[in-house]
């Protein structure tokens, strides 16, 4: 009898405590992420939260502020600013693209001083967020991040789907492991690859590298310092570029060292627009007094494109220009 007692208190107490066991399984939370994983990004800036490198995803780095956010129009809901408010970049460059918003981060290391300024571009297209990165990257190293990137002894530079990423160095120690550090791990979490302007496919192979640009506007144009503007007004109002307008250029090794042939297409909204546009720039040039204007060459307007080559000297020895002339069908 008092084997069985035993056993029989036995039996109770391991179902009281399984008992016990089912009331605190009951009452527990649901089962959280795994231990290091992250929360994604909510809200209306998820998709480019989640391009800041967090906490450990780069090495001894850490954020010194949240991002901020810069658009075409400021919304407070949204804690979006306007563009112009961001000091880091050419508001009117930006805006000549279609641009959607900007998101600019900053990450501290050590005691040295050492910055690094992450700066997201999100533009409509690809072929807009190329055009971008076309004008506001430089530097004479061409890492293999994305779809092209520029590098610098401070800053790197590259496009990968509707994204142009600019990532600034400040400090002592070498800058080129950082910045591709940071550059790989934005580009990774960057699902599309993108692609080039189509126009710039018209363009003879073995163009420079670092001398590919597209734009539309006329300032943007102007800002590029190879481009003669004897007279940057009367230029303007001949070329007569818009938002509607699509501008390629591409430089070419020349027999001089250090010399590059531009050579340029412009595609306008309609074949008349284009050849007016040719008459017009064809009578600035001959009235020009400015010795590089005259070394511009214009072919004549081939449906709706305008072609021609900022230096025609250089340009004679090989004739790139009738390359590109042929592929426009012209």
């Amino acid at each position: 009898m008092a084997i069985g007692r035993s056993y029989g208190w036995r039996t109770l107490a391991l179902v009281l405590a399984i008992g016990a066991l089912g009331v605190v399984g009951c009452k527990s939370e649901p089962p959280g992420p795994p231990t290091g994983s992250k929360a994604e990004p909510t809200g209306p800036h998820a998709s480019m939260l989640k391009l800041f490198p967090g906490v450990g995803d780069v090495t001894d780095w850490k954020a010194q502020d949240a991002p901020k956010f810069y658009g075409p129009a400021a919304s407070q809901a949204d804690s979006v600013d306007l563009v112009e408010m961001d000091a880091g970049q050419p508001a009117a460059v930006v805006r000549s693209y279609d641009y959607v918003k900007s998101a600019v981060r900053n990450y501290v290391r050590g005691a040295a001083g050492e910055k690094i300024t992450v700066r997201l571009y999100e533009m409509k297209s690809p072929s807009e967020a190329f055009g971008l990165f076309s004008v506001r990257s430089s530097g004479n190293q061409f890492p293999l991040v994305g779809l092209a990137a520029r590098m610098s002894n401070a800053n790197l530079g590259f496009v990968k789907g509707s994204y142009f990423v600019s990532v600034d160095y400040s400090g002592t120690m070498d800058s080129t492991p950082v910045l591709m550090e940071f550059s790989r791990w934005i580009a990774d979490h960057v699902t599309s690859p993108g692609y080039r302007p189509s126009l710039l496919e018209s363009f003879p192979a073995q163009s420079v590298q670092g001398e590919r640009y597209y734009l539309h506007k006329f300032d943007t144009l102007a800002s590029l310092p190879f481009v003669p503007k004897g007279d940057p007004v009367q230029l303007a109002r001949v070329l007569d570029l818009s938002a509607e307008t699509d501008v390629a250029i591409m430089g070419y090794s020349t027999d001089t060292p250090g010399v590059i042939n531009y050579l340029f297409v412009i595609r306008y909204p309609s074949d008349a627009a284009a050849q007016v546009a040719s008459t017009n720039y064809d009578a600035y040039l001959a009235a020009s007094t400015i010795p590089a204007e005259h070394n511009v060459a214009v072919a004549p307007a081939v449906k709706s494109y305008l072609a021609g080559t900022f230096n025609a000297e250089e340009n004679s020895v090989k004739d790139q220009l009738a390359k590109l002339l042929a592929a426009l069908g012209g």
